[in-house]
């Protein structure tokens, strides 16, 4: 595993640098990232070239027997270029365009940007491609960072525009599937459709209050916009595959925090990367963005390039705790269980200067090593024996299927918000999965999920025709799956489906949504469920007291009917009677329908009973509440990683038959793990 920090050479005099590269050489760490903002040193007037002063760091470093992930530095175009190209900068959706000053201050659709970004990945391609010492290539950071990924400058409404021409053909095509005849919107010429006001993007800032603009323009925007992302990227990529067989990547933030497409723009990358601050103090780390980072790229590893390291400071001028002793340890070894390849915490050093000065850090501003910095060598240490198993698979076989044009329609035209979001509700289906011992994989609609035993369709707001045959498949063949409310309302086109939903699926569900509505806190209505039956030889066990539960809905109601079997009815007001959860044999699979949302544990029987015949769970042991288990297969053996996240000791029971990896040493039946802690067991040899 690549493990190490991001540090930044070029804000040292001789004296500091000498003292951070003697501490980053003892620290046991063997990569660091550097240059992600240092074009005007690298380049301090158009077309000289200075790398001397980073060549030094890098072979130091190197010599040591640390590598280092280079970045492009296109993220902050330099005072020169922005002087002499003003026509560069960013306009926003409020058609305010930046300054020099910030960074992301770019068009990524203008050519003569794209130039200069090319010229400068040009020469750090020549120059370190071939280098022992370096690890990988890093292509700008964090694209489309802190609002700079909705361009509406000059450039990029004509650019909209041709995208639009070469996808629908005709104008009269586009006013069809986009519906404009509404509002009298139909266009004569795709030059008159512009770059919507409204914009979905965290952080931005709406300039018409109450302006509604047609959801195919809106829609499509994310995508164009997405596109020219994944285009920008691409020349730097193209650009570096000519001079190096180094992995080149770059940096996401969140699944979707910058609206790009990640199943798409890292198809010519080497691998999917992100940058992830969890909170260390007193808390859990969410593990469905790993389960989500090894689903992006399949069969590719991935790299979390910025990691959380201290607290203090932020760059937003609010402030982090700092992480519990042992958690930051704690938290690489989880990342490490989860698939990373790759993890560098942000930062070595705390900046004293500039827009991000104050921020956390493994080492403080005045340079003297503490806590943080001793647990990151003796993580660094830990690694070097968690190496062999590295090579052990993940035993997935359930699948949550996520889709970004169901995440932006959503966003674009929200249900029940704020207390529904997509990407959220699919991340506690997830857990919910995680709960019951049963590690799921997280996938593209377009993934290749036929061979899952069971998939999870999460609020499937927008389906297009082709996912839903692939669907319909899928059950027939013998899957299962899992679908919730929101399920088959749009087209590929933003546009209601005019046939009754879930669109395309009616018979593969066996139910009809006959009536909707939200659940807000004053209109909860209680409906019984009846966990499906165990099936042993092909008959269901009939069923006892135990089985039936009663609870109330929340988020969404959908009242259903159908050949389906109801196994969840409402029970008051006029709803009582109608089906609310469903279960249907179609072809030689089954498929169940959840018309409204459930509690935690009731999510958790349910999703026993149906994944128990098909993918029971791998776990022997018996994992407490608070602790996180993930189960991964080395040479046919369980290997086992736990992690406390309670707050105070935890007991784990049923270790016997089972090894302590760190020690060797063979496991009592019951171990206790501390605060902050983690155990790894390995299945004992036989034989």
């Amino acid at each position: 595993m690549l493990y190490g920090v991001s540090y930044y050479p070029e804000q040292k005099d001789k004296d500091e640098l000498q003292r951070d590269l003697t501490l980053i050489k003892e620290s046991g760490i063997n990569t660091v990232r550097m240059g992600e903002f240092a074009w005007s040193r690298l380049e301090p007037e158009e077309g000289r070239f200075v790398p001397d002063w980073l060549d030094e760091v890098v072979e130091t470093l190197g010599q040591a027997g640390i590598r280092t992930i280079i970045c492009t530095p296109t993220a902050c175009p330099p005072a020169w270029l922005v002087t002499g190209c003003p026509e560069i900068r960013y306009q926003d959706n409020r058609g305010v365009v930046r300054p020099f000053g910030g960074r992301r201050h770019y068009c990524y659709n203008n050519d003569r940007y794209r130039e200069a970004c090319a010229r400068i990945a040009r020469r750090l391609g020549e120059h370190y491609g071939k280098n022992p010492y370096v690890a990988g290539f890093q292509i700008d950071n964090e694209p489309a960072q802190e609002g700079t990924g909705r361009c509406t400058c000059p450039v990029c409404r004509k650019k909209f525009s041709l995208w639009l021409e070469k996808k629908y053909g005709t104008i009269e095509t586009f006013n069809q599937r986009s519906g404009s005849v509404f509002w009298s919107q139909e266009y004569q010429s795709f030059d008159q459709i512009t770059p919507p006001v409204n914009t979905i993007e965290p952080g931005a800032q709406n300039l018409i209050n109450a302006f509604y603009e047609n959801p195919l323009v809106r829609l499509d925007f994310e995508r164009f916009s997405s596109d020219s992302q994944i285009a920008f990227q691409n020349i730097q990529t193209a650009v570096l595959r000519e001079y190096t067989d180094h992995p080149v990547t770059t940096n996401a933030t969140g699944l979707a925090t910058n609206s790009i497409d990640y199943y798409k723009s890292t198809k010519a990358l080497d691998c999917y990367a992100f940058d992830y601050y969890p909170g260390l103090r007193n808390a859990r780390v969410d593990s469905f963005p790993y389960a989500f980072a090894r689903g992006v790229k399949e069969g590719a590893p991935f790299w979390v390039l910025e990691f959380m390291s201290g607290g203090g400071h932020r760059l937003s001028g609010s402030g982090r705790l700092q992480p519990n002793p042992g958690a930051l340890k704690q938290a690489v070894v989880q990342a490490f269980a989860h698939g990373a390849q790759a993890l560098l915490h942000f930062q070595y050093r705390t900046f004293p200067y500039g827009a991000e000065q104050l921020n956390y850090a493994i080492v403080d501003m005045d340079g003297i090593p503490r806590r943080r910095y001793r647990e990151m060598k003796e993580t660094a240490a830990l690694l070097q024996k968690l190496e062999p198993l590295e090579q052990a698979a993940f035993p997935s076989q359930a699948g949550i299927l996520l889709d970004y044009d169901t995440h932006w329609a959503l966003r674009i035209k929200p249900v029940n918000d704020p207390c529904f979001t997509y990407l959220d509700y699919a991340n506690k289906r997830y857990h919910s999965l995680e709960r019951i011992g049963i590690n799921a994989d997280v996938l593209s609609f377009h993934a290749a999920w036929e061979t899952y035993k069971v998939l999870l369709l999460p609020a499937a707001f927008l389906l297009d025709t082709d996912t839903i045959n692939r669907l319909r498949a899928y059950v027939n063949k013998g899957g299962i799956l899992i679908a919730t409310f929101l399920t088959g309302v749009k087209n590929e086109d933003n546009a209601g489906y005019t046939q009754p939903l879930p669109a395309g699926l009616t018979d593969v569900f066996g139910v009809r949504v006959e009536e909707v509505e939200p659940v807000f806190e004053e209109n909860h209505t209680t409906y019984t469920i009846t966990l499906p039956g165990k099936q042993d030889g092909g008959e269901e066990q009939p069923e006892n007291e135990d089985e039936v539960l009663t609870v109330k809905d929340g988020l969404w109601s959908e009242l259903l009917s159908g050949t389906g079997k109801p196994l969840g009815v409402y029970r008051e007001d006029y709803k009582q009677g109608s089906m609310v959860l469903s279960e249907n044999q179609y072809g030689a699979g089954k498929a169940y329908y959840v018309g409204t949302d459930m509690p935690e544990e009731t999510w958790q029987h349910f999703l026993r009973a149906v994944c128990d015949p098909v993918c029971p769970s791998y776990r022997q042991i018996a994992v407490p509440d608070g602790v996180e288990c993930v189960v991964r297969f080395l040479q046919g053996r369980r290997i086992y990683f736990l992690f406390n996240f309670a707050g105070a000791n935890r007991k784990i029971t049923g270790c016997r038959g089972y090894r302590n990896y760190i020690t060797q040493m063979p496991a009592a039946d019951e171990e206790e793990m501390g605060k902050n802690g983690y155990l790894i067991l390995e299945e004992e040899k036989h034989g």
